[in-house]
């Protein structure tokens, strides 16, 4: 089995979002933020990740859900393991979320602490 990776993609276009995930990961993880699918798809083709913190809604033709289940079929073992980080509460979303690969649907805004001990589960 291969050793999992600590570097998080996070696939966020929010700038303040960005600038949170910065500041939490700092000293701790390594980080490569992309605010697009295609960034994170070109992203994931040149480096390896142990999690994808996923946001629902992107821009650009897809959305979060399309690169959860992009993962999981061209990554089927697993790594990255997909984290999805949406302000979308509605239960069908979390249920979408799952269904589609994600090991965990979170909700902003997140406590820091709660973030971090979610990607300590997984790396």
């Amino acid at each position: 089995m291969s050793k999992k990776s600590k570097k998080i993609l996070i696939v966020e276009d929010d700038i303040s979002s960005q600038q949170y995930y910065s500041f939490i990961f700092a000293d701790k993880y390594e980080i490569r933020m992309v605010s697009t699918i295609t960034e994170a798809k070109k992203a994931l083709e040149e480096e390896s990740f142990g999690i994808a913190l996923i946001d629902f809604s992107l821009p650009g033709g897809e959305n979060g859900l399309d690169l959860i289940r992009f993962l999981q079929q061209e990554y089927p073992e697993g790594n990255p393991v997909a984290i999805a980080l949406t302000a979308h509460v509605f239960p069908q979303n979390q249920v979408e979320a799952l269904e589609a690969g994600a090991a965990e649907f979170l909700t902003k805004p997140i406590m820091s602490r709660v973030l971090l001990d979610i990607i300590a589960k997984y790396i």
